[in-house]
């Protein structure tokens, strides 16, 4: 069975350019859009954040942050309607700004049945 050297055998043949170009591809590769969420959405989200916030409930923050979802848990410390950022209390962390065109979803850490 032949041994083949994969890229490496066109790597001579590629401008320094071509080639950091391909390195950029493969680096934002993983990157994500951010999702748009409609006008009934957004109602209800800030509705949530609201009422997560009066009630000062730990909160799982689903964000858009450099071309990624991550997830953030906190209690909401303040919204500021200003700026445009909330601020999440993290339990053993420092506190999170956060803009509010970031977050995409708000999901409680307690059971509401209770």
């Amino acid at each position: 069975m032949p041994r083949d050297r994969g890229s490496i055998k066109w790597s001579s043949l590629m401008l320094p350019e071509h080639a950091e170009l391909l390195k950029e591809m493969w680096e934002n590769d993983g990157e994500r859009i951010k999702p748009n969420l409609d006008e009934q959405q957004s109602e209800l989200l800030n509705a949530q954040l609201l009422e997560a916030f009066e009630f000062q409930v730990p909160v799982c923050l689903q964000i858009y942050e450099n071309g990624t979802i991550a997830e953030v848990t906190g209690v909401l410390n303040k919204l500021d309607s200003q700026t445009g950022h909330v601020i999440l209390n993290r339990f053993s962390e420092p506190d999170k700004r956060i803009a509010f065109h970031n977050i995409l979803s708000i999901g409680c850490l307690y059971d509401q049945s209770g």
